[in-house]
């Protein structure tokens, strides 16, 4: 990055700053300034988008927030497509043009799944829940809020997969109230365990994964309750119940003759996947 490019980078962040600071008009003043100093078209493009958003948090509009659709039709970057789509839901839903708020709602959503981007998922199905909860189309409401849901457990999950243990467990305890298919949450539960179990929080662990058991009904959730369970046991120094759970798990593996006994002897967390 150019040297001018970075200057017009550090510019754009200090008026994101200020957006948060609730200083728009500070904020869109900078937006100018990096705009003058930005040397390439998307990063002019972004400062345009961030620009448009400010202005459509205090309702104004211009020649940025006009720009907006052009950008996502465009479609030249996933990450502006998304940002710019995101500007116009807003847009549209405070002014209450429910249909156009829903069309760039589908496109956010869009973007954010040909990106694999879980956050941008996240903020895209709640955009379009609350529409749909405006537009009284309930049915579509309820489908994204579960959407929502299993975007935002699976995202958890994937915290806690990266040793971010509290923010992962955080993650999941806020997508349980739109959870409502036992299989999910018997999923939720199972990473709440293992979360729980990472933290050294051994009853809440057990009690995770005991609700987790009585709702799994496939053999990948069973086998990861049972083992989840018979490693808690074993660190409460309960080993009649860490033998009942690890009896449980060598079940799945008849051809494995020595698990139980290595169950005990390693903790095998690091080098299990739950989700297989």
């Amino acid at each position: 990055m150019s040297e001018v490019s970075t200057r017009a980078e550090g510019v754009r962040r200090d008026a994101l700053a200020k957006v948060r600071a609730g200083q728009v008009e500070e904020a869109l003043e900078l937006y100018d300034a990096a705009l003058q100093l930005a040397s390439d078209e998307e990063t002019r493009e972004l400062i345009t988008i961030n620009k448009a958003d400010a202005m459509i948090a205090i309702e104004r509009s211009g020649p940025e927030v006009q720009t907006l659709p052009t950008i996502v039709m465009r479609r030249r970057n996933l990450r502006h497509v998304y940002l710019a789509a995101y500007a116009l839901v807003f847009k549209y839903r405070i002014e209450k043009e429910l249909k156009r708020a829903t069309f760039y709602g589908q496109l956010a959503l869009q973007s954010a799944e040909e990106a694999d981007e879980a956050f941008w998922k996240i903020g895209a199905l709640n955009e379009l829940a609350s529409i749909y909860d405006a537009d009284s189309k309930f049915k579509e409401a309820i489908e994204c809020r579960l959407a929502y849901g299993l975007a935002v457990e699976n995202l958890g999950a994937s915290k806690l997969l990266n040793d971010e243990l509290h923010d992962g467990i955080a993650l999941i305890e806020k997508a349980l109230p739109f959870i409502s298919a036992p299989m999910h949450i018997a999923e939720a539960y199972i990473d709440l365990c293992f979360g729980h179990l990472g933290l050294d929080n051994l009853e809440q662990a057990r009690h995770f994964g005991e609700a987790a058991l009585e709702l799994a009904n496939e053999p990948r959730q069973i086998r990861n309750a049972h083992y989840l369970l018979g490693e808690i046991a074993y660190k409460m120094d309960d080993i009649e119940g860490a033998e009942l759970h690890f009896d449980k798990l060598a079940a799945f593996y008849p051809d494995f003759r020595h698990l139980k006994s290595l169950l005990f002897a390693i903790d095998l967390r690091s080098m299990v996947n739950l989700k297989l």
